[in-house]
């Protein structure tokens, strides 16, 4: 039996600004976003026993700057569990 496995576009990054803090002023998401944004990749980390399922599951959800974004979370939520 043949699985199909479903591909994503990840999207492009769009920078949009250079001289910024935050960034989402950079990636030009609103801030409004950000909480969201980080609750996707928190849940996508708790999603299945892969990290290409958690990939998967916020691909899902997420298209362009927002789901760079949520990988560079991810990331950053693998590197802390791995720690812990």
């Amino acid at each position: 039996m043949v699985r199909i496995v479903p591909t994503y576009n990840l999207g492009l990054l769009t920078i949009t600004r250079h001289d910024v803090e935050k960034i989402t002023d950079a990636l030009g998401i609103p801030e409004y976003r950000f909480e969201d944004i980080v609750d996707i990749a928190r849940r996508g980390w708790q999603h299945g026993d892969t990290i290409s399922e958690s990939i998967e599951f916020i691909a899902q959800r997420l298209v362009g700057s927002e789901l760079v974004l949520a990988m560079i979370i991810l990331g950053r939520v693998w590197e802390q569990n791995k720690r812990d």
